[in-house]
């Protein structure tokens, strides 16, 4: 019998591992709902024969039994889950208590940890950055195992906001900065750099065509939208790709505001048109301002680099979003009293501080292991069988980690928004 109702869903935070990453100060998630952009592309690829249902448990505030409620009450025949590792306990506790006769995931978690999801009850498991085509094509005939994801970026509609509530997604707090009605868009998928604390799944970049782009931000704007921040994990890092969204928005006389998660290595002789055409903001991963630790990270980028790119983006009066990361073993005491007045002189209004954590799948979770500050992979113990709320101990000790987070904490006091 082929299948009539699909349920989408992202996962719930119960449960999810502890990540000293982002300080508290930094986490909207209570006022905040973040759209689930993967399953909207899903379901935005879906022939219309079915119908769809999309659950976002992780912006709603769900708990794990009140998710299995709301699938078990849609009773569907294909329960499809958006994964991410450290939701990877409620992930095991959807699968194992739900009912629908074939269930599958993808997701980040499903590139690195497709065989363990098949061992705890999933019918398939969808290995790959893109996935819409693969599943649009797999619910005709309901496969089992892994399926190697083929779709590429320019082969798909762009997602259909229209299928949530869209002004539930507009930004309800800002911490940072203000932008009216922000919704965010991806223009391509995957990040080249191999920085040790980050595990994207794709080092292999996809752009998205720049007229699709453009198409999708009059789309957005369309809808209410009045700010649209272009998510990609590096959207700056293709000197063709920016060229051809800046023609593209040129050439429609597209002129309301946008922002984009990139790095400072970048064509800097594009500042000024970035800037005239509506760019008001970027959002870079700075991480620190001293070479050694910049070697340490495997940034590609150094201090000299960051100089540039900061006094062409404060020239062109193009807000600078920076991500700093505080605990890597390369800094000294010196480097961390002089931070403050170095982040000033760079100009710099929008510092954002991280906490530096080992997350799954990392090379410098892989390092710890090597170097012996970890006696045993806890991330491969805790993955077989996760608990609630798992805390993995602190490479350096717990009085380190103490001291690094109240350093961090000053930082943030030091230059909160009066």
């Amino acid at each position: 019998m082929q299948p009539q109702k699909i349920v989408l869903t992202t996962l719930p935070s119960e449960g999810e591992f502890v990540n000293w990453t982002t300080p508290k100060f930094f986490d909207p998630t209570k006022v905040n709902k973040y759209m689930p952009l993967g399953i909207l592309s899903l379901a935005s690829n879906l022939p219309e024969k079915y119908e769809t249902v999309i659950l976002d448990p992780s912006s709603e505030g769900w708990s794990i039994d009140q998710t299995i409620e709301k699938i078990e009450q849609e009773k569907p025949d294909i329960l499809g889950i958006s994964a991410v590792t450290r939701r990877v306990y409620a992930l095991n506790e959807i699968l194992k208590k739900t009912s629908p006769p074939y269930k599958t995931v993808g997701g980040p978690h499903a590139t690195y940890h497709a065989e363990q999801i098949l061992e705890k009850g999933a019918d398939s498991v969808f290995r790959g950055p893109i996935a819409d085509l693969d599943f649009k094509q797999a619910i005709n005939f309901l496969p089992k195992g892994i399926i190697d994801c083929q779709t590429k970026i320019n082969e798909i509609n762009f997602p259909k906001r229209e299928l949530l509530k869209i002004e539930d997604y507009f930004p309800r707090e800002s911490l940072l900065f203000k932008a009216e009605n922000r919704l965010p868009l991806f223009s391509s998928i995957g990040c080249p750099n191999k920085c040790v604390f980050c595990n994207v799944q794709s080092k292999k970049i996809q752009f998205k065509d720049p007229k699709i782009v453009v198409d999708e931000m009059e789309y957005l704007y369309s809808i209410g939208c009045k700010s649209v921040h272009v998510l990609d994990d590096n959207f700056n890092v293709g000197r063709k790709h920016l060229r051809g969204i800046l023609e593209e928005r040129e050439k429609r006389g597209v002129d309301f505001e946008w922002s984009g998660r990139g790095q400072t290595r970048t064509d800097l002789s594009l500042t000024k048109r970035l800037a005239d055409n509506g760019l008001v903001r970027i959002h870079v991963g700075i991480e620190a301002l001293d070479n050694k630790i910049l070697d340490f990270f495997n940034k590609n980028e150094n201090v000299e680099d960051v100089y540039r790119f900061c006094e062409s983006m404060n020239a062109n009066n193009v807000g600078i979003l920076a991500y700093f990361i505080s605990g890597s073993p390369a800094e000294t005491e010196t480097y961390r009293k002089q931070l403050p007045e170095k982040i000033r002189e760079l100009g710099i209004k929008l510092p954002f501080f991280n906490i530096l954590f080992p997350e799954p799948d990392t090379e410098y979770y892989y390092s710890l292991l090597r170097e012996g500050f970890y006696k045993k992979d806890f991330w491969g113990e805790y993955l077989k069988s996760p608990t609630p709320y798992f805390e993995i101990p602190y490479p350096y000790g717990e009085s380190k980690k103490n001291e690094i987070i109240d350093y961090t904490n000053r930082l943030i006091e030091e230059f909160k928004q009066k």
